[in-house]
């Protein structure tokens, strides 16, 4: 008898325990982190480890703040070529990650429940950087503009994962986490080919222990030794007491609505209230206000939905799917002040020159000097003058190079087989000169260019039409450091 009633207290204590909720937890990590290398490095599996601290937002949400720190290693059997350099069999590769980052995430169960499962989006920041051990320096790769720079950034990632939760005891837990991470360049500044080259996932899956605190559970007082003394009260039959299945104030028998959400309001015939009629009854609509405009569109909160997170809720959205990052206006619409293309916010040379080329982070296209520019100028006989058209795309050439001041430039300038040889030459001779010159009065420095008339040579139509001796006249403008 006595052993069955200390197994009762035991078994109601436990319970009492069990019930109490904890808004904080502590817990160290341990597991495996998986990154591909990229087209050219391999790296074998390395070991994180790190700590996490949580908060309880509210009956299913939490907010989970956390450190991690790994190494990886390179092993190939193969020699390989690429934007790193070449990597060989002996070639050693080292990188070491640190992710600090944070999540939020939402329970499929309350948590109550010993056994849970959670989902959760976040982001953070990865500092990492690639080394030679044997040397003790960071590898070299090319940056943005053409220099080397250290291969190694701090660099802004989104991450999703999910969450297996096991409750030890009321105050100890273990969790198992599976998390991909994206780097998604935000930090680092290597050339496009290094870029693409490289690997943008880390996958982890980790174990934590953790330990909850924070709460004051609610616990029966005993009752003081007067009560014990006082006269037993008489006992009066009273009714059954009417229950109350989904706990909303209003019992079964006049409940309309039996099967209630926790935590909805609802009205005195048990049913949800839903003031904004988004379908999410008021009690648990975090935005109660919202307007007819945004129904069919709200989340499981009761919120406008924002799905390119441009702080324009979809209903007003005029522009879907507006880059992460860029500048948007009140309808939602990416704003590109200076019309290259790329809108502000990710646009790295905000004040690009109107019908210029640029590349995807909107600075100057370098590879427009890839190749010669070929001006065909309609001379008048002899003449050497240059037509206005041409002119014009003098001027824009000349605002551009202001951005480029230590290109060089070579105007090589062609004639037809028209006239002797001398003569021709000396004819190309004047209009190169007369082409250096409309640069220089545009603002280009006279030391960057040279001018070389090379006559009837190079043809690149025939002599035997207008047509082709019109090809022939022409100015060529090579560009070279």
């Amino acid at each position: 008898m006595r052993r069955a009633g200390i197994t009762t207290f035991v078994l109601l204590l436990a319970t009492v325990a069990w019930a109490g909720e904890y808004r904080y937890s502590l817990g160290a990590s341990g597991g495996i982190l998986y990154s591909r290398g990229g087209d050219v490095l391999r790296f074998d599996r390395g070991t994180i480890y790190g700590a996490e601290i949580g908060f309880r937002l509210g009956e299913r949400w939490f907010f989970y703040t956390d450190v991690g720190r790994t190494h990886l290693s390179h092993s190939t059997s193969q020699a390989v070529a690429g934007p790193f350099g070449s990597i060989t069999p002996a070639t050693r590769v080292d990188a070491s990650i640190t992710r600090i980052g944070g999540s939020l995430h939402r329970t499929l169960f309350s948590p109550q429940h010993r056994l849970n499962l959670s989902f959760g989006l976040g982001g953070g920041a990865a500092i990492w950087k690639y080394t030679d051990p044997s040397a003790d320096t960071t590898y070299k790769v090319k940056g943005l503009r053409g220099q080397m720079v250290d291969f190694g950034a701090s660099e802004l990632f989104l991450s999703a994962g999910s969450r297996i939760m096991f409750r030890v005891s009321d105050r100890v837990s273990i969790r198992l986490s599976v998390q991909g991470d994206y780097l998604t360049g935000g930090g680092a500044e290597f050339d496009a080919a290094v870029n693409s080259a490289r690997d943008r996932w880390l996958w982890s899956s980790t174990l934590s222990l953790n330990f909850h605190f924070g709460s004051v559970l609610k616990t029966d007082k005993w009752p003081s030794d007067s009560a014990w003394q006082t006269a037993p009260t008489p006992r009066i039959k009273t009714a059954t007491p009417r229950t109350d299945a989904d706990n909303d104030g209003v019992a079964d028998d006049i409940d309309r609505c039996p099967s209630s959400p926790r935590g909805a309001v609802v009205d005195a015939a048990g049913c949800p209230i839903d003031s904004d009629k988004d379908g999410v009854a008021d009690g648990l609509d975090d935005c109660p206000g919202t307007p007819p405009a945004a129904r069919g569109m709200i989340d499981v909160d009761g919120c406008p939905v924002d799905a390119d997170f441009d702080g324009v809720a979809d209903y007003l959205d005029s522009c879907l799917g507006s880059p992460v990052g860029a500048a948007v206006d009140a309808t939602g619409c990416p704003i590109d002040s200076d019309k290259d293309g790329v809108p502000d916010g990710l646009d790295d040379c905000p004040n690009s020159l109107p019908g210029v080329a640029v590349d995807s982070r909107g600075c100057l296209d370098m590879t427009m000097f890839s190749k010669p520019m070929v001006l065909y100028i309609d001379y008048d006989p002899g003449g050497f003058e240059v037509d206005s058209k041409n002119k014009s795309r003098l001027e824009q050439l000349s605002r551009v190079l202001m951005y480029v001041p230590d290109l060089k430039l070579e105007i090589d300038c062609y004639t037809d087989d028209v006239g002797s040889d001398a003569d021709n030459r000396a004819l190309s001779e004047k209009r190169a000169l007369r082409v250096r010159e409309y640069l220089i009065v545009y603002g280009v420095a006279a030391d960057r260019i040279n001018a070389t008339g090379r006559g009837e040579s190079n043809f690149v139509a025939s002599n035997q039409t207008a047509e082709g001796r019109a090809k022939n006249r022409r100015a060529e403008i090579t560009f070279h450091k």
